[in-house]
């Protein structure tokens, strides 16, 4: 069996070169859907796909969930790295986002709301612990652990972990490349239909202890504002699904179902078009070269051909 370890391998990097190839002209579609795209302005918007670059704005300022750092929209990833055998992996154990709380778009000539449900987000790292077998959480790791329920502590200590955080803060620079959609809800009656349920919220003892997400008997910061961004879901997502198109009031970016393509940066678009020029190439032709190499060492392998 342990002489056949190198076809098994073989085989599944041939797989991958092929997964690779077809991203990278995945890769390649994007980069040219970037190119011919101009970048419109909030003030010159036209309904369908569009792109547009500007600051940053909160529409409900969050609190990013390992750092509580202040931003408009965030990501986070928890890893555990385990064993199987002679080799390892990671593997997700957490994982979260605020998609649900839309944020402002302002590009000077206007601000437009950006609705993120969907979306795929292309930003650098802006946080990253990890811990060895048996190492240390920081305080603000360990309260995340405790509070959210995950356990962290192995035989020798603190299993092997690692986290990472991505977030965008008000008044950064984003890059959006979304569809503009109509909808009829105003921004002040958006507000007030999210006063009227966050109100609602808080005189219901039921819906109360459903926010408690731990079931410590107290509802954190952290709870309260996932609940108040779920609430703002709701209200747009409503929104949306009584959407007149012959009398608009009111427009948003986001994702349609006949254009799936929906891409929320903090890079510029010159940044952006840089990063896809490499992965095209790394997966077209790296991909394409590693499926032909190992294809052609299985064949020899398995005595089909002679070389």
């Amino acid at each position: 069996m342990s002489d056949d370890r190198d076809i098994i391998w073989a085989a599944i990097g041939f797989g991958f070169g092929i997964w690779s190839f077809f991203l990278g002209f995945k890769r390649l579609r994007r980069k040219r859907l970037i190119e011919n795209i101009p970048t419109s302005t909030v003030r010159g918007l036209a309904m369908g796909l569009v792109e547009l670059y500007g600051k940053a704005e909160s529409v409900n300022l969050l609190k990013s969930p390992l750092t509580h750092t202040e931003c408009v929209l965030y990501r986070y990833l928890i890893e555990e790295y385990r064993r199987s055998g002679k080799s390892g992996h990671w593997v997700k154990i957490a994982s979260g986002d605020s998609f649900y709380s839309p944020f402002w778009l302002n590009d000077e000539t206007g601000r437009i709301m950006v609705f993120p449900q969907g979306a795929e987000l292309i930003l650098p790292v802006d946080y990253k612990y990890d811990t060895g077998l048996g190492g240390t959480l920081p305080e603000n790791l360990i309260k995340f652990m405790k509070d959210n329920a995950i356990h962290y502590q192995g035989w020798l200590g603190t299993r092997k972990l690692r986290f990472q955080e991505w977030y965008i803060c008000p008044q950064e620079s984003v890059y959006v490349l979304g569809s503009a959609k109509k909808t009829e809800v105003p921004e002040q009656n958006y507000k007030d239909e999210l006063m009227r349920r966050i109100e609602e919220l808080k005189n219901s003892s039921e819906k109360m202890k459903e926010v408690d997400l731990n079931k410590d008997g107290e509802v954190s910061l952290e709870e309260w504002d996932l609940a108040v961004a779920k609430l703002q879901e709701e209200v747009l997502g409503q929104a949306l699904e009584n959407t007149q198109t012959d009398n608009p009031i009111d427009v948003i970016i986001g994702k349609a179902d006949v254009e799936p393509m929906f891409m929320i940066s903090d890079y510029s678009e010159k940044e952006l078009l840089g990063r896809f020029t490499w992965q095209c190439f790394g997966g077209i032709f790296g991909g394409a070269t590693l499926s032909l190499v190992l294809l052609a060492y299985l064949l020899w392998r398995l005595n089909l051909v002679r070389f």
